[in-house]
């Protein structure tokens, strides 16, 4: 544990000299100025005066020395002025922006599986709580701690010089802090820790509440009462942790005070005053001076121990976020690897080896033993009904999972082997669980900030090819139209199907050799649809194209259509192939139709 607690607090120490030096720098010397004018005033001024009217020194040699006292520490104090007000807020602000840049790339970086994981969302959420101050909350303990310890040699050698036996006093407070108090910080850190899983519900049902894309559903339905009963669940799990430890932090801080206050204060004076009424060994004067160093020297003491415990619990939390700062994905987001190779049109482009897959905590499989080929410019629809893998299959095929059985091959390569960001930028997609952010449609579409003249003309190709470019001409700014109403006023506030149409406009923008489209139309009516797909084909003619859709009316415009059933393929074919088989594919195809027919009528 104390190996732990140098690492840590090396590491942190290390991270802030590398993103702000002058603000290690600056609060090491603001600190120790501090301990600079404690020291000095409590017992050498003190000294020098209480000596004064014991000598017999001159009003105007003791005002000499006063002005004298003054003057020396203008500078340090304007000093001490400008960095607490001026550079350490500004600091503070840049080590924050850094802090939450390392935190938001690793977010990025780690794998989807992660996102789905109660355990990395915990750790995730104990390295973001409250980053700013407990960054500049270390700075200024470790800064402490070395500053102190100075200060408090240089107290105790003056009040050993005054009398040995006083240093005895020293210990209470060291007890009670390096002691108790580190237990204190401990309890705080596990009862933190034991909380965060019931903060999370009651965090999100706070940021349900206030989403705009939550507001028709809470207001058509009773799912607040549900809501609300998540959030007294979370509620009543941070009561109950609290009650679990309160019983032990409050003994742990009644010792601690009696330790830390009672023996070092009372007892002082307590021996000083025997010294001075009783036994007659110490002056007044010598009391007045014993008793302002040793104040001092305790409270330097207290200082030094709460800063190296406090510490202590910060590297507790520091232990958290370099495990999470130096977590190495599964699948690195900037793995290196050969450039992928495409093979010429009608050759396999991609194959699935007797591929499986499950996914963590399942004991079940969600794919198993997946074997077929694509072709290159061959079109392909993945049909089935929910939960028989056919997200699994495109999330494998991106390698936003791996396989936990058997490969997958881009033109005899396993993907495995290839530049990750160079193979993804073989895809065009449009997912089912699309999002749009509170940014411009050009930069929904694009995904970045548009650049030039050509930028914009390839977000009005992409978006006539949707079908939604004439209504995003009657919008306030066109193109430059933010979505949502959260930042801007004059945002637009578009249906379900309209959004839609701008996620399938972002694999329109993008130039890609392989399309995948996972019900990327379900907000759409049949007919609409159906239209879409003829022009995302027509479109893509000489591309791979990869759909996914439960209206098997669309699956009609397949080359080959797969028929996923728990996991596995349960038939393959044309559209006339698989009608001809009579199978499971030809019976759902008739039930919807039947379905749409008797909907029509």
């Amino acid at each position: 544990m104390k190996a732990n607690y140098f690492k840590n607090n090396a590491y942190i120490l290390r991270l802030l000299w590398r993103m702000k030096k002058g603000r290690v720098l600056g609060e090491l010397l603001d600190i120790g100025l501090g301990y600079v004018y404690w020291i000095f005033y409590d017992i050498i001024f003190i000294k020098y005066l209480v000596e004064s009217l014991e000598i017999g020194r001159s009003f105007q040699e003791i005002m000499i020395f006063l002005v004298a006292v003054t003057i020396g520490f203008a500078l340090p104090t304007l000093f001490g002025k400008w960095y607490q007000y001026v550079y350490k807020p500004k600091a503070d602000a840049d080590i924050f922006e850094q802090v939450n840049s390392m935190l938001f790339q690793k977010a990025t970086q780690v794998e989807l599986e992660c996102y789905e994981n109660t355990e990395f969302y915990n750790r995730f959420t104990l390295a973001m709580k409250d980053c700013e101050q407990r960054f500049a909350q270390i700075s200024s303990n470790l800064c402490t701690i070395f500053t102190s310890l100075i200060g408090s040699i240089f107290s105790l050698y003056y009040m050993f010089s005054i009398d040995p036996f006083v240093i005895v006093f020293i210990a209470g407070p060291v007890i009670g802090n390096f002691v108790f108090g580190k237990m204190i910080n401990q309890t705080n850190f596990n009862m933190k820790k034991e909380s965060v899983p019931h903060i999370r519900k009651t965090d999100y049902v706070n940021r349900v509440i206030y989403l705009v894309d939550y507001a028709k559903e809470l207001r058509m339905s009773n799912v607040f009462l549900v809501l609300r009963s998540i959030y007294v669940q979370g509620f009543r799990g941070v009561l109950d942790t609290l009650k679990k430890y309160r019983g032990k932090r409050i003994f742990l801080s009644l010792i601690r005070n009696i330790f830390t206050f009672v023996i070092i204060f009372q007892g002082v004076m307590i021996y000083s005053l025997y010294r001075t009424l009783v036994t007659g060994s110490m002056t007044l004067s010598g009391f007045a001076v014993l008793f302002s160093a040793m104040t001092t020297a305790a409270w330097i003491v207290i200082d030094t121990s709460r800063a190296v415990i406090q510490s202590y619990e910060d590297s507790l939390y520091i232990a958290n976020l370099k495990e999470f700062l130096e977590y190495i994905p599964a699948i690195p987001e900037t793995q290196e690897g050969g450039t992928p190779r495409l093979c010429p049109g009608g050759q396999t482009l991609l194959r699935f080896c007797n591929v499986s897959f499950t996914y963590r905590g399942q004991d079940t499989p969600t794919l198993k033993q997946i074997s077929l080929s694509l072709h290159r410019g061959e079109k392909i629809a993945i049909v089935g009904h929910n939960g028989a893998g056919k997200t699994t299959f495109i999330k494998l095929l991106m390698r936003l999972y791996d396989v936990s059985e058997g490969e997958i091959l881009l033109c005899g390569d396993n993907v495995k082997r290839l530049n990750l960001r160079a193979y993804r930028n073989l895809y065009g997609t449009a997912f089912q669980d699309y999002q749009v952010f509170s940014l411009s449609i050009a930069e929904n579409v694009l995904m970045r900030k548009p650049e030039s003249d050509a930028d914009y003309a390839l977000v009005e190709q992409a978006l006539r090819r949707t079908g939604f470019y004439e209504k995003v001409c009657t919008l306030p700014h066109g193109m430059d139209t933010v979505l949502t109403k959260e930042f801007d006023p004059e945002g637009a506030v578009l249906s379900g199907g309209e959004i839609q149409k701008i996620a399938v406009a972002r694999a329109f923008a993008k130039d890609y050799e392989i399309a995948i489209f996972d019900e990327p139309s379900s907000a759409l009516d049949p007919i609409a649809e159906y239209k879409l797909y003829e022009n995302i084909l027509e479109m893509c003619h000489d591309k791979t194209v990869i759909f996914i859709s439960h209206r098997l009316s669309t699956a009609v415009l397949a080359d080959t259509i797969y028929l996923f059933e728990n996991g596995e393929i349960a038939e393959a074919g044309s559209h006339m192939e698989l009608m001809a088989k009579k199978g499971k594919y030809a019976d759902m195809f008739h039930k919807q139709a039947q379905n749409y027919q008797q909907a029509q009528s």
